[in-house]
This record gives structure tokens, C-alpha cells and sequence, in this order.
């Protein structure tokens, strides 16, 4: 709602990088496309089969430097199952 005189603020976000993984029942690390700001590890949405995964140590992923020192690697506790859908939305990028 705006007031008299102050005009109404219109706010857009870009829209979330997204990327997709598939499950091999043995590989239990992935590394995105964009990096991940520091700390940002609930920030980012991971999903496995649709469901959604809780980030953190002893749960079911974490958020890691990869090869290059970049905030992208997520290292799952398990391995996804063979053909799982994994995705991850990052809207943050």
C-alpha cells in the first residue's frame, strides 16, 4: 500500500539458477554451475525425488569448496538412489 505523495516500490528478484543431477547409487558429490555465497547453506534448496533435503553435518548434505576453492561441491551423507532426480535451486546467483 503506498502513501499520499510516496510512490509504490516494485521489487523483482531474478529468477534462482537451477541445476540438475541424476542419481548413480554410488556417487555422493556434485558440483553446481554458480558458486554459493559464504554461509548461504540454507539459502539453497536441494531436493532428491521431489523431497526436499536439510543441509548440515549429520544431516543430509553439505556445502564444501570444490577443486577450484569455489563454494559449490554438495557432499550428500548417502549416495542418491540410481535415477534419483536431484536438483538444486540457488537464488541467490
Amino acid at each position: 500500500m503506498s502513501y499520499v505523495g510516496v510512490s509504490p516500490v516494485n521489487e523483482f528478484a531474478a529468477a534462482p539458477s537451477k541445476d540438475v543431477f541424476t542419481g548413480d547409487a554410488s556417487t555422493t558429490t556434485f558440483d553446481l554451475a554458480n558458486a554459493v555465497a559464504a554461509g548461504a547453506e540454507n539459502a539453497i534448496e536441494v531436493y532428491i525425488d521431489n523431497v526436499r533435503q536439510e543441509p548440515g553435518s549429520g544431516k543430509a548434505f553439505t556445502l564444501g569448496n570444490d577443486g577450484s576453492n569455489n563454494l559449490k561441491r554438495i557432499t550428500f551423507t548417502a549416495a542418491p538412489a540410481n535415477s534419483a532426480a536431484i536438483y538444486v535451486l540457488n537464488p541467490l546467483t
